[in-house]
C-alpha cells in the first residue's frame, strides 16, 4: 500500500484471536483502535479489548481505519501459509472519497464494506469478489516471530 501504517503487538499470546489468526490457516483478526482501547475481533465476533496505552508501548499505531491480520486457507506460491496485513478501509469508497468506514466480517476469510456492500477475499490475496470495480485491499509488510510479537508496516 501506498499509505503509512505501523503496528506493534507483543505478545501475541495474551490475545486470543490474535494468537488464532497468526497461527492457523484459514483464521484472519480485526485490529480497531478507540480512544481507550485497541479491540482484537474474530469473524465469530467475539473480541478482546486491550487498553491502549499497553498496546503502544512500541510507538503509536499508524493505519486508515484498523487492520485484519492472518494467515489465508490458500498457501502462497513457494506452498508456506505466510501471515498477512491489510487495511481495514474499503479501497474504492477510500480512494474515490477518502471515506475510511471500516470493513466487517462476512464470514472468516470475507470482508464487506458496510457503506458500498463490496466484498473482498482475504484467502485470495484482498480481491474483490463483488461489487464495481477492481481494487483490492491495501496490503502491508507483517512479520511475526515465535508467538511473541507481530509488526505491520
Amino acid at each position: 500500500a501506498h499509505e503509512r501504517a505501523f503496528f506493534k503487538y507483543s505478545p501475541v499470546v495474551s490475545v486470543h484471536q490474535l494468537h488464532t489468526a497468526m497461527n492457523n490457516p484459514g483464521m484472519f483478526c480485526r485490529i480497531t483502535f478507540s480512544t481507550q482501547t485497541v479491540s482484537f475481533t474474530a469473524p465469530d465476533g467475539s473480541t478482546t479489548p486491550v487498553q491502549r496505552l499497553a498496546a503502544e508501548v512500541y510507538g503509536t499505531p499508524e493505519y486508515v481505519a484498523g487492520f485484519v491480520v492472518g494467515t489465508p486457507s490458500v498457501p502462497d506460491m513457494q506452498m508456506q501459509y505466510a501471515p498477512v496485513a491489510y487495511d481495514l478501509a474499503c479501497p474504492a469508497c477510500y480512494e474515490d472519497a477518502l471515506i475510511t468506514k471500516s470493513l466487517q466480517f462476512a464470514a472468516a476469510e470475507t470482508l464487506r464494506c458496510p457503506r458500498c456492500q463490496r466484498t473482498f477475499d482475504l484467502a485470495n490475496g484482498g480481491l474483490p469478489t463483488s461489487g464495481e470495480g477492481n481494487r483490492c485491499l491495501l496490503r502491508y509488510r507483517i512479520s511475526y516471530a515465535n508467538d511473541c510479537v507481530v509488526i505491520v508496516n
